[in-house]
Parts: C-alpha cells; structure tokens; sequence
C-alpha cells in the first residue's frame, strides 16, 4: 500500500459507523479475554461473546423507533412553512459568526434542557440554518463550528428537566427506592448544586463559542447538507386534522384526569406523541403530512442502522458482566473525597459503550448507590455527578450527533475538533466542581 493512500484507504474508520464498529471489535476483545481469564475453553468463550451480542443486537429496537420519530416529527414541524419562516428569521439576526455562534450555541441548549431530543432536533436544523443565512448575505461562516455548537444540547440535558435518572429516582417505586427512598428533583434538577454546575457548564460553552468563532476563519460555502425546503398547509385530505384532534383530546384527557401531572410524565414518549399530534394539525392533509415525514425519514437512515450495533455492545458489556466488574473496581478506588471524581470518570467512560442516560443508570446506578451508601455519601450528589459524567462524554460520541451529521452535511472528522475543544474545558470544568462544591 502507498503512503499516500492511506489516508483514503481507511478514511472510513474516521466516521460514526466506522467508530461502533471500532467499539464492537474492541468489545468483542475485551469479552472474549474475561471469558478466557475466568477458565472457558476458546470455543465456549468466543461462542459465549457472539450468543450475547446477537440477544443485545434487538434490544434496542423500541429505543430506535423513537429516536426515529424524534427526528422525523422534529424534521417535519421545522419545514413547516410558518414554523420555518419563523426560524428563518431568527436565523438571519447574527451578522457575524461569533454572534451566530453564540445564538446557535444558546438556543440549542436552552432546548436540550426543556427535553434532550426537542434540543436533538433544534440543533441541528437551526445550526444549518444560520450558516444558510450568513452565506446567503455574503457572510464568512463555518458550518463545522455552528454544527458543534448545534450539539452542545447533550452534553447539558442530563441537568435538566429531562435527565433520565434524575427523573427515576424522584418517582415512587423505582429499583433502588429500598435502599436510597426516593431523592425528589428539589435536591437534584433544581437544586443549588445543580443550577450552579449547570449555570457555570452553559456559561462557559458560550464564551468558548464566541472565542472559537472569534479565531475561527469563515468561508463564503453552503455545504453539503439536505436543503430545508417549506412545505405549506394542504386543505385537499383532512384526515390528518382528524387524526391530530383524536391525539389532542388524549393528551387532554391525560392532563384533566392526572396522569401527565409533573416532571417524572414528561417522557420521551409523551414527547413523541406530542410533536405527532403538532405535525398533523400543522399540515392539515394526509398529503402533506405524508410528504413532510418522508423527507424527515431520509434524515433518520442512519440512526435505523447504526442504533442495533450499539445495542450489540451493551448486550456485551451486560451479558459478560464486563460493566459490573468494571463499576465495582472503580468504587473499590475511591474513599469518601474522591467517590465523586472516580463515579464521574467512570460514567463518561461508560456511556462510549452504553449511550442512553437510562439504560446506563439501570446498570451503573446500583454499584454508585451502594458505594455511596458505604462511605456514606449523600445519594443525591453521587445521581448529580454520574449525570455529569454520562453528558459530558456525548460530546466525543457521535452516536446523538446522527441527525446533526445528516441535516448539516458535516463530517464527523470535521465536526470532532471542535466538539473536543467544548469537551476538554467542559470536562476540566466538571472535574473541579464535582471537587469542590459537590
């Protein structure tokens, strides 16, 4: 092989397809050297790794679907005409990239902490949209660095109203309500701890933002992302109207009777469910609708294949008893002053192979707990620090960034730079609050 094919030889690898398939293998070494360092012949020990990675391959199957619909109805709502007029003339306020930075950056974490698949979707069409904007008027962008900062939306939502195990933790009857009752979100989401780590973590991605764009030199390039054409009302097949009412009453209905009531019922569900019901009534006809989520399920092709590798891994790591091990040497390293430090490590560590803030906490959240329990640290703070570090490492995991990838045109190779900037100060400025204030 020449030199300089190298680079085009095994490009490949540098993309999101190309890193869970590094993660599979690597898993699948990692396994295989437990299974043979516990006695199993070399038959039984790779039998035994593909037997479980074959039953995690599927299990993901339900988690894919809605990711799928995230996108699509998030897709489809955003080129609805009025909603995309609407976008669009935020889009057109920057009038030079540190600003739009700083917009894109802004928006999409305030959205990431409403719901983290609402700030999913906003980052990613309003990111493509502003650089649109800025070439449209004859200004330098970079599409790579607004695209980053369309992302910064994961590493921010597990410390707010969404967070996954924040939100198990404060309902009755979840699996460790026996030994740690159940923490409400006054002494996670909204307490002082949190709304200052938070706060500090927002804060600082915008002023990198703004410094990245500062230093940054823009270039007058639409890119190569899917052009987000409007699409208008249809009148001719009011079925979708029907369809949207039915949805609209339900979650009425919920709201009336108590059933949606708090923060532990806004589910990614009822999310889903509510972006349906929006995107039926917004476009009135079946057409329409039909034509709208057709174009957002383009966008949706690579989640469809990449998400049942990852599930490959996590039946892996779980199936093996990989994690288990992994979680309880780390607690068997730390005392009472450094639990938090080594609990927040491990969890950014972790969510490379199991990226889903609850499959992760399902699975890590009862060796944290009990670790805590012993050394006789307070139960909220060690849910607060693993929150920290299961979001953190999203940043270098391009598992979320699918949409972005699809809708924005960027390559992962061109987008990772500046997602590791964000990382790197976000990660040392975690580090020393988890030290220090937690």
């Amino acid at each position: 092989m020449k030199k300089g094919n190298i680079k085009k030889d095994f490009g490949y690898l540098a993309s999101p397809f190309g890193l869970v398939m590094f993660l599979t293998f690597f898993t699948f070494f990692l396994v295989i050297r437990k299974n043979l360092s516990e006695g199993q012949l070399w038959i039984d020990a790779v039998s035994a790794s593909f037997n479980a990675w074959q039953s995690g391959f599927f299990s993901l199957l339900a988690f894919t679907m809605q990711m799928m619909m995230v996108l699509v109805f998030g897709y489809a709502l955003a080129i609805y005409e009025p909603v995309h007029a609407f976008l669009l003339s935020l889009a057109k306020r920057p009038s030079s990239l540190p600003s739009a930075a700083l917009l894109v950056a802004g928006m999409t974490m305030g959205a990431g902490l409403l719901n983290w698949g609402f700030g999913l979707v906003v980052g990613a069409i309003f990111s493509r949209m502003v650089h649109e904007a800025l070439v449209k008027n004859g200004i330098k962008s970079k599409l790579e660095l607004l695209a980053a900062c369309g992302y910064l939306s994961s590493a921010v939502w597990h410390g707010g109203l969404s967070g996954s195990s924040l939100l198990a933790i404060a309902e009755s009857g979840h699996a460790l309500e026996s030994k740690i009752g159940i923490i409400p979100a006054s002494e996670t989401i909204f307490s002082t701890t949190n709304l200052l780590i938070t706060g500090g973590l927002v804060s600082m991605f915008l002023l990198l933002a703004y410094g990245l764009a500062k230093v940054t030199v823009g270039e007058l390039d639409l890119g190569k992302g899917r052009k987000l054409e409007p699409i208008s009302k249809g009148e001719e097949n009011p079925l979708a109207i029907w369809a949207g009412l039915l949805m609209i009453f339900t979650l009425g209905a919920g709201i009336l009777s108590g059933q949606l009531a708090g923060l532990s019922s806004i589910s990614l569900n009822w999310v889903i469910f509510l972006f349906f019901t929006l995107v039926l009534l917004a476009y009135g006809s079946w057409e329409k609708f039909t034509m709208a989520v057709s174009r957002g399920l383009r966008s949706a092709l690579d989640i469809f294949v990449q998400f049942p590798f990852y599930g490959g891994i996590m039946g892996l790591i779980v199936g093996s008893g990989l994690l288990l091990d992994f979680s309880a040497w780390t607690s068997s390293l730390s005392g009472d002053r450094s639990l938090g430090i080594f609990t927040f490590l491990s969890a950014a560590l972790v969510n490379f192979f199991v990226p889903s803030g609850g499959g992760q906490w399902a699975i890590q959240g009862p060796l944290i707990m009990e670790s805590a329990g012993n050394l006789g640290v307070p139960f909220h703070k060690m849910a607060l620090v693993f929150a920290y570090g299961d979001e953190i490492s999203n940043l270098l995991q391009p598992f979320w960034a699918l949409p972005l990838l699809s809708i924005s045109g960027v390559s992962v190779k061109k987008l990772l730079p500046y997602c590791f900037l964000f990382f790197l100060f976000g990660f040392v400025f975690l580090c020393l609050m988890i030290w220090f204030v937690v």
